[in-house]
């Protein structure tokens, strides 16, 4: 029996309706295009009803369920273990395939045996354009001003602006919502780091992907619908401080010990700023914007979290840590 082309590996907590959207964009393509999938659903202790959704709807898809949230990077190992495919494909159940997508993605590792790792080009809701690569973190680019960045070194912070006559863009990273990797490069490069819970584990990969030769690319005829950041909104606080474990997981594991030092003092001084600043904005508007009061309590709960020897409870993996003994 041939391996199918793709094995499409979806992560979900509490996203029944976007994950059958995002199976049912895959299902779709597959038939379209001709092109065998396998589809592996990881489910992280979801409280609605999306498994028995999934079994009902798609009894032809392996279900994985892990009980409780165990992070991104676990779940995804949990599914590369039992997977079949030439290809393994990362999808968000916040996004949905576009026509011609897996074909396209076929084609380029086909066509091109040194592309390691491939993105799609992101779109929103509406078909604009969203940022689809990122650079490697660098201490220039976590700390200073974005804008400023784009404008005195615009070729490596600029937006990406994909040319869609060309075969393929060479990037850092890609955007982990849409993420396939080649077999042979999945092996080179071992599963994903579970020391990131969430956040940095794709960009991590692609590092290790360049540390050993491969390319690393967004194919322009590869379309992706992606909501950006559905499935995290509810806990936007604890999320933030999952991003900011796992930038300084990411620099502590690749960049070194004293270029993490220097990006927690120049974290703390920027949060200092920011607090003050939404602190001011706040006094200004007499408490009425609670959009500036939002931004105040983000900000504020970062900069405590430092002050605090960021502490692990603090952020996702904290809160469904004490989620899973409060179960047991």
């Amino acid at each position: 029996m041939n391996s199918p082309h793709f094995s499409v590996v979806l992560v979900n907590w509490n996203t029944a309706n976007l994950l059958l959207r995002a199976i049912e964009s895959v299902i779709t393509e597959a038939i379209q295009s001709d092109i065998c999938v396998e589809i592996v659903v990881v489910d992280n202790g979801s409280s609605d009803d999306s498994v028995a959704q999934i079994r009902e709807k798609h009894p032809e898809i392996r279900v994985i369920e892990n009980g409780a949230n165990l992070g991104f990077a676990r779940a995804v190992n949990k599914a590369l273990q039992v997977h079949q495919g030439r290809h393994v494909m990362l999808l968000n159940t916040d996004a949905v395939l576009q026509p011609g997508c897996l074909k396209s993605f076929l084609d380029a590792f086909q066509q091109h045996p040194n592309l390691g790792i491939l993105g799609a080009d992101l779109l929103h809701e509406d078909l604009s354009s969203q940022n689809s690569s990122a650079p490697f973190p660098t201490l220039p680019g976590e700390l200073l001003n974005k804008s400023l960045l784009r404008i005195f070194l615009p070729r490596k912070y600029s937006r990406k602006v994909i040319d869609h006559a060309a075969p393929f863009l060479k990037v850092d990273s890609v955007i982990g919502a849409c993420l396939v990797i080649r077999k042979e490069t999945l092996d080179a490069i071992g599963p994903l780091d579970e020391r990131f819970f969430f956040f940095f584990e794709e960009t991590d990969w692609c590092f290790q992907a360049h540390r050993l030769g491969w390319a690393v690319a967004i194919i322009p005829t590869a379309r992706v619908i992606h909501g950006q950041g559905k499935s995290s909104k509810p806990v936007l606080v604890e999320t933030r401080i999952e991003f900011y474990r796992s930038r300084y997981r990411y620099f502590l594991k690749n960049k070194g010990r004293v270029r993490t030092i220097l990006l927690f003092e120049g974290l703390l001084i920027k949060l200092s700023v920011e607090t003050l600043t939404a602190f001011l904005a706040w006094i200004a508007s007499a408490g009425q914007s609670e959009r500036i009061r939002q931004r105040l309590m983000v900000v504020k709960t970062l900069l405590l979290w430092h002050l605090r020897g960021c502490p692990r409870s603090w952020g996702l993996e904290g809160r469904f840590l004490r989620g899973s003994e409060k179960d047991s």
